[in-house]
């Protein structure tokens, strides 16, 4: 969990944070709060102050633990890491947000937590395959996924459009930078200017990629 959040700190050049393992919510404890299966809480006190809590399915952590994706990455653990990459995602998300005193919605966190699924998982790869990325990891991430049973309508829309944002997002990465002839670093520098766009600037640039 660690890694995967300081990886993304360092792919958006954030500020370091406390590690979010700090802010799991027992699973004993996770029924007491709202919704379920894996998901990242927000409680605001006042104007100012905010808590964070994270609940992890134990499926989830087992699967990890029985198959360590930093050491493969596979169709095996492909799922659980995502479900991991995501609930970080929104926590730095929420922290960057707050502390940028800006307001965010939950198809913007929805959408930024589908990216970066998808660029934990093609950094890792990368590292693992010596740069070299299969296309199917797209297809894998953003067509083969299945909603989970008795969502509710507004939040499996929420969740579709998220979805197919980030597959025309990353598609735009792959096309321009990884398979395009431009450097990992121009990526890189892609990625930050869109991790802080607002989500209409975000839905706009989507709206015009080919």
């Amino acid at each position: 969990m660690l890694d995967v959040q300081r990886r993304l700190e360092g792919l958006y050049a954030l500020e370091p944070n406390s590690p979010v393992s700090e802010f799991l919510i027992p699973d004993c404890e996770a029924a007491s709060y709202p919704g379920d299966g894996s998901r990242t809480l927000l409680q605001q006190h006042g104007d100012d102050s905010v808590s964070l809590g994270v609940v992890l399915e134990p499926s989830v952590s087992d699967a990890l633990q029985r198959r360590d994706p930093r050491a493969r990455l596979d169709r095996e653990n492909l799922g659980p890491f995502c479900t991991l990459a995501e609930e970080v995602s929104h926590f730095l998300y929420l922290l960057y947000c707050v502390r940028a005193a800006r307001s965010v919605t939950e198809l913007e966190l929805e959408l930024q937590g589908e990216l970066d699924k998808y660029l934990s998982s093609l950094f890792l790869l990368t590292l693992q395959n010596e740069g070299a990325v299969s296309s199917r990891l797209r297809e894998l991430l953003f067509r083969g996924y299945r909603l989970q049973d008795g969502m509710a309508p507004e939040r499996a829309e929420r969740y579709r459009a998220a979805n197919e944002l980030a597959w025309r997002y990353s598609g735009h990465l792959e096309a321009r930078y990884l398979r395009g002839g431009r450097s990992f670093s121009d990526l890189v520098r892609e990625a930050r200017r869109f991790y802080r766009l607002g989500q209409r600037e975000k839905l706009e640039k989507i709206s015009l990629l080919q």
